[in-house]
């Protein structure tokens, strides 16, 4: 504690406290250190430092410290460009905390917590993962081993995933024998969808073990279908769920699942007659007409999607990264698992049929 009052002169303490020059020379050293964002902690980069720099997206990434064989001072960024240092560029250029430099498992453990430090963890997250090079049957290996590797540890103890989440759940429920309620929220393009597609998938994994009746199987393939006809390609996503829904799965004492129910509202309906500019009308329209037979086609009376009022009002009827022709195929292979009878998927057909000619009746 400072006391700075009569009867003591300036710099004298009680308690045992520190000085007030060892605070003065304490401030001063973290003024100068190479952590701090102001110009003085940039001072005499050393080779392998690795700095913030400006980026065309509007936050700044991540570059290291290079020297040419004639001694210049390069950077080398995230994207593996380089750029040439002049020392009035070095004297302002921020240090990057260690944990942005490694990476954390945890993002609430950054040192730096800004919107480049989050961004860039997440860049590492995903080359470690080599998400962009895996063959599909490497993810599918690699789910079954983080489902083993979740299965029966309490949240906490792995890194954030999940599946963690989803083993918090089931834990909780089979061991007090009481409900449990899992909320996905979040903006558009957050990951609603496929965070609800990893759990289920968790669930079904861990459940399907005991199980003998396959039922997790129908629960999954459940999806594709509910996406075709409660999906759509907005501006902001291309796989935009248009409807709110709550899932409910059932389990016994054993914690097998034993059956499902889905209850779907607020089901953007306006979608079918009109879409915004550079949006689509839901996938199952563009699926159909995509992946349907000759003999289906003939039948129903169907051409291609660019001759259907209801799927061109927003000047677009492709969706980069989707093949509705695949898609109908998988949604057309759901429908059986889920038991639909093909007199009844045929029904289907034909009123997304009779939808898309009323679409285009005109009246003078």
């Amino acid at each position: 504690m400072f006391v700075d009052g009569e009867g003591q002169s300036e710099g004298a303490v009680d308690d045992g406290g520190p000085s007030r020059e060892f605070l003065r020379l304490l401030v001063a050293a973290l003024r100068d250190s190479r952590y701090f964002e102001g110009p003085e902690g940039s001072k005499n980069l050393s080779l392998g430092e690795w700095v913030w720099v400006d980026s065309k997206i509007g936050v700044p990434i991540g570059a290291r410290v290079k020297e040419t064989p004639t001694g210049q001072r390069l950077l080398v960024d995230d994207d593996g460009n380089e750029r040439r240092l002049s020392l009035e560029e070095e004297a302002s250029l921020r240090i990057m905390h260690p944990t942005s430099v490694e990476g954390v498992d945890d993002m609430i453990k950054l040192g730096d917590m800004t919107e480049a430090a989050l961004l860039r963890n997440l860049l590492l997250r995903h080359k470690k993962c080599g998400a962009s090079h895996q063959p599909c049957s490497s993810h599918a290996r690699r789910a079954v081993l983080q489902v083993k590797l979740y299965h029966s540890r309490r949240l906490g103890e792995l890194p954030p995933h999940i599946f963690a989440i989803a083993e918090s759940c089931y834990f909780n429920m089979t061991r007090h024998l009481r409900n449990q309620c899992c909320i996905i929220s979040g903006e558009s393009g957050a990951g609603k969808t496929e965070s609800t597609k990893l759990i289920l998938q968790y669930l079904a994994a861990v459940s399907g073990e005991l199980s003998q009746k396959q039922i997790e199987k129908q629960i999954l393939e459940s999806n594709p279908i509910l996406e075709a006809f409660g999906n759509a390609k907005t501006i902001r996503n291309d796989n935009s769920s248009r409807f709110g829904k709550y899932l409910e799965i059932f389990f016994n004492k054993d914690g097998v699942i034993e059956g499902a129910r889905v209850e779907q509202y607020l089901l953007e309906k306006s979608r079918v007659c009109h879409q915004a500019p550079e949006e689509r009308n839901y996938h199952i329209f563009y699926c159909l007409l995509a992946g349907i037979t000759s003999e289906e086609r003939k039948r129903l009376s169907l051409e291609y999607s660019k001759e259907y009022t209801y799927l061109t009002k927003g000047n677009c009827i492709v969706c980069d990264g989707r093949n509705d022709a695949k898609d109908f195929n998988r949604i057309r292979s759901a429908m059986k698992i889920l038991k639909f009878t093909e007199e009844q998927f045929q029904e289907i057909l034909q009123l997304l049929a009779a939808i898309l000619h009323l679409g285009n009746v005109s009246f003078e």
